[in-house]
């Protein structure tokens, strides 16, 4: 009996334990909600703006539907997908029609989260390259928007999953495993 008693009053603790540290993640959660809602919007959009001898223009819905191009070297200030913040240097060209495109790009000596690529591709943009890695890529396959070059560089661009995902977040639910958790901000 004593044995069942000690097993019993262990369980309980523990099941105790399990509670209260389940209470203390939740009470988290909730104080990281409006701060992961505000990043969430953020994430929805991206916008670069820079200088350089430069020209072009183009429209996209998606990368494997846009009409342009563009051609020369500018310096940016980068707000971009995957929570890329920073500058860089970007130096390459692209022509698009439709379906059909062909680009060469090298982003370099990037300050902040911005990060540095080189890409080389022609005929139908294709989603396995590694640019539109879905969380670390640089660039955003879906995306929808523009950019207009005339020694002035504007590019504006919207991101439909992003969009989603903000939507989502204010029922807790984050389909871009992007929210940020307490282990992630004590670190």
């Amino acid at each position: 009996m004593k044995k069942l008693t000690l097993v019993i009053s262990v369980v309980l603790m523990m099941s105790y334990a399990n509670v209260a540290s389940a209470q203390v993640r939740a009470g988290e959660t909730i104080l990281l909600y409006i701060p992961n809602r505000l990043m969430d919007f953020a994430d929805m959009f991206s916008v670069t703006l820079g200088f350089g001898p430069a020209i072009g223009i183009e429209g996209q819905v998606t990368e494997s539907l846009s009409l342009g191009g563009d051609v020369g070297p500018t310096a940016q200030m980068i707000k971009g997908i995957n929570r890329q913040y920073g500058f860089a240097v970007q130096n390459g060209w692209n022509a698009s029609f439709l379906m059909i495109s062909a680009e060469e790009r090298d982003r370099s000596q990037s300050i902040g989260s911005a990060k540095d690529y080189y890409y080389y591709s022609t005929g139908v943009p294709s989603m396995d390259k590694i640019p539109y890695d879905p969380h670390k890529g640089t660039k955003d396959f879906w995306a929808v928007g523009g950019k207009l070059k005339a020694l002035i560089d504007a590019q504006f661009y919207l991101h439909p999953i992003e969009i989603a995902d903000f939507v989502l977040g204010w029922l807790f639910i984050d389909i871009r495993d992007d929210d940020k958790t307490p282990d992630e901000i004590k670190r």
